[in-house]
């Protein structure tokens, strides 16, 4: 049950939000040609307000729209190697990152954007986080898709830095994968190699906990570490990784894991 004060707190969010939204739906209404209604997307946090958008009350595209009176709370260390970007950085960079992306079939279509919203098409697929909550026995048939996938991102040239289990969306029944939610840029301080092996790590440590199949990773990690030797390149296995455990402290329970990670990322 959600509790009162933030169900409260979540409805006064999108009130002083409405007037941004409805001049959304009209643009983005003129721009494809017919009415457009935003409905507000169920969410636990994010930096932007989430809306799916409904033609004739089908959905069609989820619109990610600045809200500047939506509160955060995320301090950021200087250890930590992704930094949430400002308002207009974070729909440049999913904007960016889609357009790379969906030519290879593992981003949403990129379909419309302004100074304060960018829409993409929606997908109905499940939320990585939510299919391994409920079908834990599909960790590794799971695995063996999203880590690819992130290959896959990182020879477009694009990093997340915030890679976990519920910004990945996996079809149902099908070999699909979309990546999703880009709200993070590099600190000053991390090159490349370092962000790239950050999203493998980063997606690890979300895949430890034992609600999200963590205990079928831990029972055969000879396994695992043939999915990463099959994805990681040449180039982040020997980057300097000394920064990791600060920010992924889960890793940092299980030493065998650890000892597994260390054959692929010999910096760790």
């Amino acid at each position: 049950m959600k509790s009162p004060i933030r169900w409260i707190k979540r409805r006064c969010e999108l009130s002083k939000h409405s007037l941004r939204r409805m001049d959304v739906e009209r643009e983005f209404g003129e721009a494809c040609g017919y009415p457009v209604k935003l409905v507000a997307a169920p969410t636990k946090g994010g930096y932007d307000e989430i809306y799916y958008a409904l033609n004739q009350r089908k959905r069609f595209a989820v619109v990610r729209i600045n809200n500047p009176y939506k509160t955060q709370n995320d301090p950021v260390s200087l250890r930590d190697p992704g930094i949430p970007l400002d308002a207009k950085g974070r729909l440049e960079h999913e904007w960016n990152a889609y357009h790379k992306l969906t030519k290879e079939h593992i981003a949403p279509r990129p379909l419309w954007k302004s100074d304060h919203a960018i829409a993409c098409s929606w997908i109905n697929w499940q939320r990585a986080s939510i299919w391994l909550t409920k079908y834990r026995r599909d960790f590794w048939s799971i695995a063996e898709r999203i880590f690819p996938a992130v290959a896959k991102m990182h020879q477009c040239g694009v990093t997340h830095l915030d890679l976990n289990l519920g910004n990945i969306l996996v079809e149902p029944k099908g070999p699909g994968v979309i990546i999703i939610d880009f709200e993070f840029g590099p600190a000053d301080w991390v090159n490349k190699d370092q962000q790239k092996a950050f999203d493998y790590l980063r997606l690890l440590d979300d895949c430890v906990k034992p609600r999200r199949g963590g205990r079928q990773l831990l029972a055969d990690l000879d396994r695992m570490e043939d999915i990463l030797n099959r994805c990681v390149d040449d180039s982040c296995r020997h980057t300097d990784l000394t920064f990791v455990f600060t920010k992924l402290k889960r890793l940092t329970t299980q030493p065998r894991l650890c000892e597994t990670l260390r054959k692929i990322f010999q910096n760790l």
